[in-house]
């Protein structure tokens, strides 16, 4: 059977893109290895589905990394008012909850998915389930596409929407990397994103759970500042999570260090000169009871402090000898963590790395390698921060590819 365009991945973005162009008349098929289409779809935002985030959509350029310059003008062209409204009119009403993550008012990731589907089956574009791709060769510009159970399908076009490498018990092993591959793409080096981080230190570790609404985080290589970054921050058992250090792990390696500031936006100049003005004059005051006037600091975090800089926990503000305050200042706001892990391919929510943006042309995502291929979604070498971004981006790249092969 021939095909104008054969898609592999039946995720959203490569749902996404089936819809638009069965829409404009063109024969199209999905290939997917998995027995049902969008698993990792389903599980997105603990199984609620945060499919895209709320405020400008300028807004959105800084929140993929080092490529802004490349998602931009796909954001632009389908942003993520656009897809609200192609939500709605396909029957997934929207709401915004906090820090202005948008989800589906029924609050199901299945909804979400089920809208996808229905386009594709309202606009006769076909798709086949347990069709894992073993190769893509080309021949007379006819694609031939095989499975590893010996099919052959036979198309104009391709496009790769195969997903990245996390959660790989739902199925995302990264076979499109070796796809692109083997047509002449560099691949960069796929690793997780948007996942925790173990470290040597566990003097907070027994407060898991707590959690701090505006930390400033600065990862350190080699003695060298890589990026400097602030938002939510969380103990866990083993190190650290929340929405700072999620959104910074595309960054970070074992090895490396964090400082952090728990004071933020305060910085140490500006506390040490603080604690040098004020606590001589509380004289008899508690440490601890001066420490409460930082909304940020719970009791218990501040009875770890002092307990690891073996300050006693009666101590008062006058008996505070000026080596302890500085020790003291350097604790609350360049707090040093050094990093022995990151959380894995099946905690990421998200892999960094992917296809090189260097072969795919932004404004069509069709590959400058080989003519007629195009590569949508997060099988590029493209990781947004947590809060929708990477849905949007999947939207937003299937978008500007369908629209493009539509005319």
């Amino acid at each position: 059977m021939h095909y104008h365009t054969i898609i592999i991945g039946a995720g959203p973005a490569g749902l996404f893109a089936a819809g638009i162009l069965g829409k404009a008349g063109k024969k199209v098929l999905v290939l997917e290895k998995n027995s049902q289409a969008g698993k990792k779809l389903l599980v997105s935002g603990s199984g609620q589905c945060n499919f895209t985030h709320g405020g400008p959509i300028e807004e959105f350029f800084g929140r993929y990394g080092d490529h802004k310059k490349f998602i931009k003008r796909a954001l632009t062209t389908f942003t993520n008012e656009d897809t609200v409204r192609f939500f709605e009119r396909e029957g997934v009403s929207s709401e915004m909850r906090e820090n202005g993550k948008i989800f589906p008012k029924s609050l199901k990731s299945g909804d979400v998915l089920n809208a996808l589907l229905m386009m594709c089956k309202k606009h006769n574009a076909e798709i086949a389930y347990n069709q894992s791709v073993h190769q893509i060769s080309l021949y007379d510009e006819i694609f031939t596409i095989e499975t590893e159970a010996g099919k052959r399908y036979f198309a104009d076009h391709i496009i790769i929407a195969t997903g990245g490498k996390s959660f790989p018990h739902l199925g995302c092993t990264g076979d499109g990397y070796h796809l692109a591959a083997s047509l002449g793409h560099d691949i960069v080096e796929p690793h997780p994103a948007l996942t925790y981080v173990t470290t040597h230190e566990r003097t907070y570790c027994p407060l898991s759970g707590i959690s701090f609404k505006d930390a400033g985080v600065t990862l350190w290589r080699d003695n060298k500042k890589v990026v400097e970054r602030h938002g939510s921050l969380l103990f866990t058992h083993k190190g650290l999570s929340g929405p700072v250090i999620l959104d910074g792990t595309r960054w970070m390696s074992p090895g490396d260090k964090l400082t952090v500031n728990f004071l933020y936006p305060l910085n140490y100049e500006m506390v040490r000169d603080q604690f040098a003005k004020e606590i001589p004059q509380r004289g008899k005051e508690a440490l601890l009871t001066y420490l409460k006037k930082y909304e940020s600091l719970t009791r218990s975090f501040c009875e770890t402090v002092l307990e690891h800089l073996g300050i006693p926990l009666d101590q008062t503000c006058a008996r505070l000898s000026k080596p302890e305050r500085e020790a003291l200042v350097v604790e609350l706001t360049k707090c040093t963590f050094n990093l022995s892990g990151i959380g894995g391919m099946n905690s990421a929510m998200v892999t960094a790395g992917g296809i090189a943006l260097k072969h795919i042309n932004p404004t069509t995502m069709e590959s400058r390698k080989q003519k007629g291929l195009y590569c949508v979604g997060e099988v590029l070498d493209i990781d947004g921060d947590t809060g929708g971004y990477n849905l949007q981006a999947a939207f937003s790249t299937a978008y500007m590819c369908a629209k493009h092969l539509s005319k």
